[in-house]
């Protein structure tokens, strides 16, 4: 009887972390609302930018602006694909950093954000048991490898502008 109980224990653990469609529809909804968020902070980020480097890392960040709009109509398109509808909101992010370090440092910060959102993701898609959701955590596995590659270049240039400052 305790070994009936235990595996009831465990089979009602793994109800509680499996979710339903629209609950995923839901949380890519959230990611969607990121992704735009990154399109429009890269863009923006793009024309505000200050310094001596500024025309090298404007078009890097345009270059981001781009993919990050390849993303949203992804996500828009997962969602669709779901049987939901996407949602037309945005998060919130500084329009008024100029500063390029500054920059750089807040898109690392909403890089690694949201490669933790879908790391995340793909735990709570991993014992899912439709075909629908399989092609989301697919979908979710090259969206985190994405985000940690442009955290990776954002440190990279980062450390460019403190080795230039460190030499002068």
């Amino acid at each position: 009887m305790a070994a009936f109980r235990t595996i009831m224990a465990e089979t009602t653990k793994i109800k509680e972390i499996k979710m339903n469609t629209k609950e995923l529809i839901d949380l890519v909804n959230l990611d969607l609302k990121n992704e735009r968020k990154h399109l429009h902070f890269y863009q923006n980020a793009a024309v505000m930018i200050g310094g001596l480097h500024r025309m090298e890392l404007r078009e890097f960040l345009e270059k981001e602006a781009a993919s990050e709009l390849a993303h949203v109509n992804e996500f828009s398109e997962l969602v669709v694909h779901l049987g939901g509808v996407p949602e037309a909101g945005i998060n919130d992010y500084p329009t008024d950093l100029i500063c390029p370090v500054a920059i750089l440092k807040y898109a690392i910060a909403m890089e690694e954000e949201v490669a933790e959102n879908y790391a995340l993701r793909l735990r709570q898609t991993h014992e899912m048991e439709s075909a629908d959701v399989a092609v989301a955590h697919v979908f979710y596995e090259d969206q985190v490898m994405d985000s940690w590659k442009t955290a990776k270049e954002l440190r990279q240039m980062i450390r460019k502008y403190e080795d230039d400052a460190h030499a002068n």
